[in-house]
């Protein structure tokens, strides 16, 4: 199993925050170019129980994920969990933590994920998996600040 584990602050209030990061939407706004995201199904509202069905493609290759939020503590935090066979990952459980911090909003990802394909799995994660979550996560951090932290200016 595999650990990747990433923390910022937001210059926001956590509510708004919160609200952003608990609307699966959101992922398409704040993941890189040359991934797409898309959202093909949400159980409303969101709470524990929900499933979530993803889309995402990279260049021509295409995987779905369906998730289920494992746990849901409003303005705290929520789980997202991949089912079984139904995604790219062996398995993935990523925990999206938010605390009220000095000048706004700490946000803290940590995702437990295994790879596929066994030892060839483990050898491609090795080698560019930390990498590609770092740069995932990196870009990801920069556009919730953007859009976050200019949306709490004007209000």
């Amino acid at each position: 199993m595999r650990v990747f584990e990433s923390s910022f602050l937001v210059r926001a209030p956590l509510a708004a925050v919160w609200q952003f990061h608990s609307d699966p939407a959101a992922l398409i706004r704040i993941t890189p170019g040359p991934f797409r995201i898309f959202v093909d199904s949400v159980d409303r509202p969101v709470r524990a129980g929900s499933h979530i069905r993803l889309s995402m493609g990279f260049g021509p290759l295409r995987s779905r994920w369906h998730l289920i939020i494992a746990d849901h503590q409003p303005l705290v935090q929520f789980i997202d969990q991949l089912l079984p066979g139904e995604g790219p990952f062996k398995s993935w459980r990523h925990t999206h933590r938010f605390e009220p911090a000095e000048g706004g909003t700490r946000v803290i990802d940590r995702i437990e994920y295994e790879l596929p394909f066994g030892w060839l799995g483990r050898l491609g994660g090795a080698l560019g998996g930390s990498l590609a979550m770092n740069v995932l996560f990196s870009f990801r951090q920069t556009a919730t600040k953007r859009l976050l932290e200019d949306a709490s200016t004007r209000t």
